[in-house]
């Protein structure tokens, strides 16, 4: 299926309202004063902030059914006094919305659409099927929310990339990452994150390339292989991350596998790899191995430890918009936002 032509959304201005929604998990409905944090943080940013309605519910494994999550969508993208959708977290389940969702009304009402991890399902579906510029980048509650307050870095990109006309240009380096995701820690210790020097990126196979962007979490883009929202990665700049413990190396290299035997690596521009979050070392090393043992003889550059996904400070990354590629230089080339 081919991309409909390219759909920017209005860039954010300051007293613009952003929805948070919580298309899969429930975390918003116990952590609350990360919750909070966040909703300060966007508005000392300058922002509005409503929850919708389901935003902070709990049903089982998600934050309520499949039209309550659905309804909040809904509801997010066709009012017209809200302007940009939020995720407030990610999960296992937003894909279970996609056979709902109303691609026509996306359409119809562009909108900075952002989150990432789980968000993977429908960032990229909706991209694909409307032409949207979609933001994989930060959320409600690990970004936004972080304690005391939100890693500049993430904040300066984020609102470079959703409230600036002009192409955001190079995709800046940070000097330091955070070393652990633990929520239930930093609630009870009140301290913010360890943080250690940053991964420094790393070239694995040399080169120039460019062309749209496309950015998933692997685990997420693995379960759309062979359903209607299997993503069109053919001539596109695949930005790649994995998420923290449990998932380990040894998944990973076997969900990089799948996406090979499906056949969306074959056509790529080139690959770009996340930073990795709680592997040892040797973990690393051996995953990037067999990464360039799975793309084989492709003629492609790949880039790791780019610095985005399950990281902190993380870039915001456009879906669609092109990226140039010069080794482990990556450049926005068209804008986001209109």
């Amino acid at each position: 299926m081919s991309t409909p032509p390219l759909i920017r959304p209005p860039a954010l201005r300051p007293g613009d309202t952003i929805a948070v929604v919580s298309p899969a998990g429930p975390a918003a409905s116990f952590l609350l004063n990360e919750v909070d944090r966040g909703i300060r943080a966007l508005e000392r940013l300058g922002f509005k902030v409503r929850m919708m309605p389901n935003a902070q519910g709990a049903h089982r494994w998600t934050s309520g059914s499949i039209q309550e999550r659905l309804s909040d969508l809904h509801q997010a993208f066709s009012d017209p006094t809200v302007h940009g959708v939020l995720y407030s977290i990610g999960g296992l389940h937003s894909a279970q919305l996609l056979s709902g969702l109303d691609m026509g009304l996306i359409a119809a009402n562009p909108k900075v659409f952002c989150g990432y991890s789980d968000a993977t399902s429908l960032l990229s579906a909706v991209q694909q099927a409307t032409g949207l510029v979609t933001f994989y980048g930060p959320a409600l509650i690990p970004q936004f929310g972080e304690l005391p307050e939100p890693y500049p870095e993430t904040m300066e990109h984020f609102l470079r990339v959703t409230t600036e006309t002009a192409p955001a240009g190079p995709l800046p380096r940070f000097s330091y990452q955070v070393v652990d995701m633990d929520f239930a820690r930093q609630a009870r210790e009140q301290r913010p994150r360890d943080r250690e020097p940053a991964s420094q990126r790393t070239v694995l196979r040399a080169g120039t390339a460019r062309g749209p962007l496309v950015a998933v979490c692997l685990p997420t883009v693995r379960d759309l292989i062979g359903t209607p929202w299997q993503p069109d990665t053919t001539g596109r700049v695949l930005f790649i991350e994995t998420p923290e413990s449990p998932y380990t190396p040894a998944q990973a290299d076997a969900d990089m596998w799948h996406l090979h035997n499906a056949g969306l690596l074959g056509g790529v521009a080139a690959i770009v790899l996340g930073r990795t979050l709680g592997w040892d070392p040797a973990e690393v090393e051996g995953f990037l191995e067999s990464v360039q043992t799975c793309i084989g003889n492709l003629d492609i550059p790949l880039v790791a430890a780019v610095e985005f996904g399950h990281t902190n400070p993380i870039l915001t990354l456009p879906n669609g918009v092109d990226v140039a590629i010069d080794n482990d230089e990556l450049t926005l080339l068209g804008s986001a936002v209109r």
